[in-house]
């Protein structure tokens, strides 16, 4: 028996009773023996039932004569009632407990999510406290090191930025209240006065300690080295002209942060007061430069992925609610042109029409990639010996890895398919490409040219990998140092073009997905990165 029921037998028994033997006759030692009980215990929890008016129980006369329960009333009402008195002081693993419960009936079901929203609501309004369900673990805290949206949207709420960027692209002031730019030098002024979340002050030493690490990366790359001026004033010494110096300071690898004692600090709205493997509490920072957030503990706790649609909590049809999905995420198949089965055009392209002709029908319903099919060939040639094929698939597009390999298999591959977990994904991110195909998901909460070419161009990307020696990759690369904001885009599709037309990159489908914790909250507002700001979530009172 679980904690929180343990505490509540009458409340166990009665549910499992419910669940268990709502309609069937059964016999008395085999149901004690169900709910792990002596006769005698059970004996004493049906009178205490019949006492209630919940039941009228007929027992069995004689050896082998089965036992029945007559139901009273409406049953699923009274363990509601029941459970009432506890919604304040339930947890989310007690929640877990209920939904978990065996054989239970989808009515019930429905009547205990009503009771846990009511629980979200009560917590928002009167506590100041949100409860988040989420279905992935946070795997990192540091911001330079992350490399997954999940944790991208939580560290936005722990940490600033230098600059921010509105949805427009212009540039706004963060911890950097103002900047002078020309060719060869970007100069910010830091804002004083702004603390960490462990109490120390926030200084040029700090700013210059995290970006300097980051200055191996191909976007830094123009950038020769951050020299600080005086305590609140730094230099970033350009070795090339380079125009997309402010947008790189937005991202989320550029927020500021400290580590003392191995623990991550930022200046965000928010601070962490506990970090477990399943469970992040954030309390709202007393010391905020900026708004102080209207909530003041937000609580994620991770889940099983299926329980979703018990634990959703996004209820209100209320049009001045804002769902947030979007479609700027893409699947794609990415063929690696390093690796000697993949390493000529005509060998991407033989795999490139097998998967347009055996996934024609995805590509064909999604607008956005019809212009794609123009080279699709419906004649395609067997291979004379067998190829293996080594392909990294997302856990998830289990279904895609199938059609893979069945269609690969007629045409004389032979896929090996490594089925890949978010865990696997990040750490592999990390290490140069080792398949020879690789399926790639990739979801930008952002659709500006900037954050494109960010993905495009930052090592941990698949296609970065495969293209960094690749002359015209070079090219695009060197262009967007010099180009301005209007050129980006014509920069990109550019590349993308390139990348279809070289048969390196095959789209599958756009997709719709959600933000990280959009599904389980209201009143929504993003923060220029695409992540919701927790900081301003509320719910409209006159809901209630």
């Amino acid at each position: 028996m679980s904690t929180f029921l343990s505490n509540n037998k009458t409340l166990f028994y009665l549910l499992s009773l419910y669940c268990q033997q709502k309609d069937n006759d059964f016999h008395h030692q085999q149901l004690a023996t169900l709910l792990n009980i002596s006769p005698k215990q059970l004996n004493r929890y049906l009178k205490l039932f019949q006492q209630y008016n919940w039941l009228i129980y007929h027992a069995g006369n004689g050896r082998g004569h089965l036992s029945k329960i007559q139901w009273q009333g409406d049953i699923e009402q009274i363990i509601v009632d029941q459970l009432k008195p506890h919604l304040s002081t339930m947890t989310m693993i007690d929640w877990g407990e209920l939904f978990a419960f065996p054989d239970l009936t989808d009515s019930l079901a429905v009547r205990f999510k009503h009771l846990y929203q009511l629980n979200i609501k009560n917590n928002i309004l009167h506590n100041e406290h949100l409860i988040v369900p989420i279905y992935h673990p946070i795997h990192n805290l540091q911001p330079n090191q992350v490399n997954d949206v999940y944790s991208a949207a939580l560290i936005s709420n722990l940490t600033n930025r230098l600059v921010e960027a509105d949805a427009n692209g212009n540039i706004l002031p963060s911890l950097a209240h103002h900047w002078k730019m020309n060719r060869e030098t970007l100069r910010l002024y830091l804002r004083k006065n702004v603390a960490f979340h462990n109490g120390d002050l926030l200084t040029a030493q700090d700013v210059t300690w995290c970006l300097r690490q980051l200055l191996h990366l191909p976007l830094w790359q123009p950038i020769r080295e951050i020299i600080i001026v005086d305590m609140w004033t730094i230099d970033f010494i350009f070795s090339e002209p380079c125009t997309y110096a402010l947008h790189l300071l937005t991202d989320i690898q550029a927020s500021i942060y400290k580590i003392v004692d191995n623990v991550v600090f930022g200046t965000g709205s928010f601070e962490v007061s506990k970090h477990t493997p399943h469970q992040i509490i954030l309390e709202a920072s007393d010391n905020y430069f900026g708004m102080r957030a209207l909530l003041h503990t937000v609580e994620l706790n991770i889940l099983p992925k299926g329980s979703n649609s018990f634990y959703q909590t996004n209820f209100s049809n209320n049009n001045n609610h804002k769902k947030m999905n979007i479609q700027n995420g893409i699947c794609a198949v990415i063929l690696n042109k390093n690796e000697e089965s993949c390493s000529t055009k005509a060998q991407r392209q033989h795999i490139k029409n097998i998967i347009h002709k055996h996934l024609y029908k995805p590509i064909e319903s999604d607008f956005a990639l019809q212009n794609h099919l123009r080279s699709f060939s419906k004649t395609i040639s067997t291979l004379s010996k067998k190829e293996v094929l080594k392909i990294g698939v997302p856990k998830e597009k289990l279904n895609l890895s199938q059609h893979l390999v069945s269609s690969l298999g007629k045409y004389g591959y032979h896929p090996q398919i490594e089925t890949l977990t978010l865990s696997d994904y990040i750490k592999d991110s990390l290490h140069p490409l080792k398949y020879d195909a690789f399926v790639y998901t990739n979801v930008t909460t952002v659709n500006s040219a900037f954050h494109k070419m960010h993905d495009l161009f930052s090592p941990i990307s698949p296609i970065y990998k495969v293209c960094k020696e690749d002359a015209y990759f070079i090219n695009i690369f060197e262009k967007f140092k010099l180009a301005t904001v209007a050129e980006w885009p014509s920069l990109f599709d550019s590349l993308n073009h390139y990348l279809i037309e070289e048969a390196i990159l095959i789209p599958l489908f756009t997709h719709l997905d959600d933000i990280p914790f959009a599904n389980d909250i209201l009143e929504l507002d993003f923060n220029h990165l695409g992540y919701i700001d927790l900081s301003t979530i509320w719910y409209d009172k006159e809901e209630i």
